[in-house]
């Protein structure tokens, strides 16, 4: 498997985080996985293998995100 880079956040350009989704039913057999920020919470939908989650990050299919005005 090759190694996928994260992207920074694209609303506030911290540092992004693969996460398993511990609080849901497996998916094929394994847990689900995300990414998230892990300042702002923006995250992706949850994911049967984290090529798929990388991937919805890293082409800005987030969900759960909150857009803040800033001015």
């Amino acid at each position: 498997m090759t190694r996928i880079r994260l992207k920074r956040c694209p609303h506030c350009h911290s540092i992004a985080r693969l996460r398993i989704n511990w609080d849901n039913k497996k998916i094929n057999g394994c847990y689900g996985q995300y990414v998230s920020c892990t300042l702002c919470s923006a995250r992706t939908q949850t994911e049967i293998n984290e090529e798929l989650a990388i991937n919805d990050w890293n082409h800005c299919k987030l969900n759960n995100c909150i857009q803040l005005t800033l001015f």
